[in-house]
């Protein structure tokens, strides 16, 4: 399939297909999620097959594979928090289905949730995908009843926020050799009634990377690794097994990340950061949010300049240890052109932090507009940096300054 309207007929057939997707396809109307029957695969061919603008939706069906894609750009501008009234612009949802496989996908710069798994969904498995530069990345619930099933395994998260998943009301949720590089709300959270067993899994910079988030939750760990991750580190211990469902191996956990590298996301060589990377709302640079152009330089293995041009951006910038001598600079050389914004206390984050050294700020305005409506007068941090080797050039702040101390501690 090379044509959005094409693919949207093939994706709908009655009864057994297979869908080869080849190159780029462009979803149209921008955002739109396409309905996928039951019994289909969609596969992309050889190196490069991606979706643009849009995505699935999986909705009362069974018996579908989704394989060597990447699901990129539907993000709205300036909506970071994907609560914008027309922005539902998920990579893949699944609502009330069975037997779903999502391998070997990559998933960047969704308007809304990358992965959802919704409304009672069962025998869910994904495998070997990169989901990056995101606030909400892999939720699952959206239902009271505690019959989901859901295995993840080698599956990569980078740069995210939250949901890396959020697994609300599971009956047997499984991650095993797994790796979260930087999440700057939660890693792996338990919530509702659900029972999650985490194994051989690596936690690289992520805060409270797992957790039990209320007296129903349940969740157990094997043998996984934190490294320079903070907050809570929970097993309270699980009443299933999966290896009573199911066989699998586990990777050595010293292996993962080698592993994730390499074959994590569809097949074919990465997305690279220019040396320089241009952010405008307007859809005239490369990027449209700072988060992920961010996220693009701090995984790229040469120093990256993001220029930002003007615009408010209302987004929680981090940039993770591994970055490069990474400059963000305003386009204009007037702070007051380019706002960086958001409203959150310092307990949960500031609106840019800087957990890398060597790195360069310049011609921006970092603001924090939270206000604390119960009065106990809790700080905010428009900026937050881990060491004094940051360099600040013609920046000015609102509404919270700047604090060298590290959040991990």
């Amino acid at each position: 399939m090379r044509d959005s309207e094409q693919l949207a007929r093939a994706i709908q057939i009655e009864g057994p297909a297979t869908v080869l997707v080849e190159g780029t396809l462009v979803v149209e109307p921008f955002g739109a999620n396409l309905a996928v029957s039951s019994h289909t695969s969609i596969l992309g061919v050889g190196r490069g097959a991606e979706i643009v603008g849009g995505g699935f939706h999986l909705d009362q069906v069974a018996d579908v594979v989704i394989r060597n894609l990447t699901f990129r750009d539907s993000y709205v501008a300036g909506d970071w928090d994907g609560k914008n009234d027309d922005n539902d612009n998920d990579g893949i949802r699944v609502d009330t289905s069975d037997h779903v496989w999502i391998d070997h996908c990559e998933f960047a710069r969704l308007g809304d949730g990358q992965i959802d798994i919704r409304k009672d969904s069962t025998h869910v498995t994904v495998s070997w995908c990169h989901l990056r530069d995101h606030n909400k990345t892999l939720g699952v619930g959206w239902t009271d009843n505690v019959l989901t099933t859901l295995t993840i395994h080698h599956v990569r998260f980078s740069n995210t926020h939250q949901r890396n998943g959020s697994i609300d009301n599971v009956a047997l949720c499984h991650v095993y050799n797994c790796w979260l590089g930087g999440s700057s709300s939660y890693g792996m959270a338990s919530r509702g009634a659900s029972q999650v067993l985490i194994e051989h899994s690596v936690f690289d910079a992520v805060r409270n990377p797992i957790g039990a988030s209320d007296p129903l939750s349940r969740v157990a760990q094997n043998g996984n690794l934190r490294d320079g991750s903070w907050g809570s580190w929970e097993d309270t211990g699980i009443d299933d097994d999966p290896a009573e469902h199911y066989r699998y191996a586990l990777d050595p956990v010293d292996e993962v990340r080698t592993l994730l590298r390499r074959y994590a996301g569809p097949q074919g060589v990465g997305e690279k950061a220019p040396r320089r990377l241009h952010v405008a709302q307007d859809g005239s640079g490369d990027m449209l949010s700072v988060h992920a152009a961010v996220g693009a330089a701090a995984r790229s293995p040469h120093p990256v300049e993001v220029i930002v041009h003007p615009g408010t951006y209302r987004e929680t910038v981090s940039i993770w240890p591994g970055a490069r001598d990474l400059v963000l600079r305003g386009a204009t050389g007037d702070p007051e052109d380019v706002i960086i914004t958001y409203d959150k206390p310092a307990s949960d984050w500031a609106t840019l932090t800087v957990l890398a050294p060597d790195v360069t700020l310049a011609d921006l305005t970092l603001e924090n507009l939270y206000e604390d409506a119960d009065g106990a007068d809790r700080p905010a941090h428009a900026l937050r940096s881990a060491d004094d080797t940051i360099l600040l050039e013609n920046v000015q702040f609102r509404g919270g300054g700047h604090e060298i101390s590290d959040p991990r501690t």
